[in-house]
């Protein structure tokens, strides 16, 4: 069954790179996005799908490894990829690949067999760079191509060699026939390496960050990986809203859900199973998820060093977003509390967009919130009643979740301007500074075709905002009529933003921009929801 819903623009990305290097142009990919996020999923879908003689592929997970795995995976990598490629007879074993392809491409064997001799003898920086050139050997030698995929490749830096990210850099730029795919769960220490140490003179890297599923995406992997079991549409929202949109989560959560369905005999999941299939995961101390999140938080909090850190993270999970406001909260010096978010948001852990630092695994601050708090603040010890808290609590989740979910766009709009208080935040890839508003109030606006359309007037102490309301398209008549509601006003709006949950076509676009007025689709929409701790607007 085919899992990967949202990810086929990037996998059409990845297969036009590799059909590009075989016209002679050559991208080279980094996928930036957090732990458990898909990107490992989509590189091993890429893999399973490539069916090309003409390409020779490596990958290489480097999490927890060393220089000995990357040594003995790459030679023997290339090696069998060619055998197999030009149907020779397959082995494992390094020497015996050397031997069964030696006869046809000598140079490349014998630059496999000096790599690993080289490692045998301790010189580790010079096997490591023999290893970075073995591609460009087969290349030169059989006219193949290949794509290197560097599955974490920050871990490079652990592996005991000499600069090795200026070795990286000096094959990235001399091998022209060799596709480099990288991958990072830690984006900050990823961009970083990019900047500073992988700035190349040819070969530059394509950025791609890869999010979490959407709710289009998460509602077709639920479909399929639930099969036989129903579940509504309201609950599968709820779940994709729950997990983030997390493929790890989702898929965990709903492999309860089918081990509890079969328990108890049930074709069809309603409230009272994901109450007890969440409890199974998060709540308890054994639950899978919850271990996971408990080895996380164990690991950042260790060391005398970091006991602030606990502290912080209650404290954004309970809507403390501003240092200013965690310093004044936790009564603790401004350096010290800088200095300790600086250190999760490089642990990937927390986010900081613009003033506001927020954990950026939704369900990661739900746990550290309503479990791993109350765990460590709790002085009833009775298991009994935390459970029938935390059950009440997730119960509670899933009945607001549908309660606002069946809320119309003008009301959740209204409940999310509500939260600004004068940050600057940045919207995929936009600045925006979104003041505190001091009294909202819902118009219409009636377009030249005779529709009515909702906005919402916003007062703040800089003027007037204007915010545009539509889950139809909005086409270039409706800009120009806000445009021209907008010049009939008294004071003229300091701001017009359309918040669409369709994406504007390219007449009505380029208006709204002549206009200098916002464009939010549902991603920006749904950002400031997941920033501000509300459930996903649902389309």
């Amino acid at each position: 069954m085919d899992y990967f819903s949202g990810r086929k623009d990037i996998l059409t990305l990845i297969r036009k790179r590799v059909s590009d290097l075989k016209e002679g142009y050559r991208q080279n990919l980094a996928f930036i996005g957090s732990r458990h996020i898909g990107k490992s999923s989509i590189l091993l879908k890429f893999l399973n799908d490539l069916d090309d003689n003409a390409v020779i592929p490596i990958y290489l997970n480097l999490e927890s490894r060393d220089l000995h795995y990357f040594i003995s995976k790459v030679t023997r990598t290339i090696l069998y990829q060619y055998a197999k490629s030009k149907g020779l007879p397959l082995q494992d074993k390094l020497s015996l690949l050397s031997q069964i392809v030696h006869p046809t491409i000598p140079l490349t064997a014998d630059a496999a067999l000096e790599a690993a001799s080289l490692l045998e003898r301790g010189k580790l920086t010079d096997a490591y760079e023999a290893v970075l050139r073995l591609p460009d050997v087969l290349n030169r030698e059989s006219g193949l191509a290949c794509v290197f995929i560097l599955d974490e490749f920050h871990q490079l830096d652990d592996f005991g060699v000499d600069e090795p990210f200026k070795s990286l850099a000096d094959s990235i730029t001399t091998q022209k026939s060799c596709l480099f795919i990288i991958t990072s769960s830690y984006e900050e220490q990823a961009k970083k390496i990019l900047a500073e140490r992988l700035t190349l003179l040819f070969g530059n890297f394509e950025i791609v960050t890869v999010q979490p599923f959407d709710l289009k995406a998460s509602q077709y992997f639920i479909e399929c990986r639930m099969q036989e079991v129903r579940i509504g549409l309201s609950l599968r929202n709820f779940l994709a809203d729950f997990t983030g949109g997390r493929p790890l989560y989702l898929d965990i959560l709903l492999q309860e859900l089918i081990n509890l369905s079969a328990i108890y005999k049930q074709q069809e999941v309603y409230a009272p199973l994901v109450v007890q299939s969440v409890e199974n995961l998060i709540f308890s101390r054994w639950g899978a998820l919850s271990r996971y999140f408990e080895l996380i938080v164990d690991r950042l909090c260790a060391g005398r060093a970091n006991r602030m850190v606990m502290d912080i993270l209650f404290a954004l999970a309970n809507g403390t977003h501003k240092v200013k406001d965690i310093v004044e909260l936790l009564g603790a010096k401004q350096g010290q509390v800088t200095q300790k978010l600086a250190y999760l948001v490089e642990q990937d852990v927390v986010e900081k967009n613009g003033t506001y630092f927020y954990i950026k695994d939704k369900l990661l601050r739900y746990w550290v919130k309503y479990v791993f708090q109350r765990r460590i603040k709790a002085v009833d010890m009775e298991p009994g009643r935390s459970y029938k808290e935390f059950k009440d609590e997730v119960t509670r989740a899933i009945n607001e979740f549908q309660v606002t979910s069946r809320k119309d766009l003008s009301t959740r709009v209204t409940e999310l301007v509500r939260c600004f208080e004068n940050e600057l935040l940045s919207l995929r890839g936009h600045l925006y500074k979104l003041p505190t508003f001091t009294e909202i109030k819902p118009l219409k606006i009636k377009s030249r075709g005779g529709n009515y359309f909702d906005v919402l007037e916003a007062q703040s102490e800089e003027g007037i905002w204007l915010l545009v309301l539509r889950k139809d398209p909005v086409a270039e008549c409706d800009i120009n009529a806000v445009a021209e509601e907008a010049r009939k006003m008294g004071v003229r709006p300091r701001r017009c933003v359309i918040v669409s949950l369709s994406e504007l076509d390219d007449a009505a676009k380029l208006r709204a921009l002549e206009e200098r007025m916002w464009i939010w689709n549902e991603p920006e929409l749904n950002s400031l929801m997941n920033l501000y701790d509300k459930p996903y607007i649902v389309p």
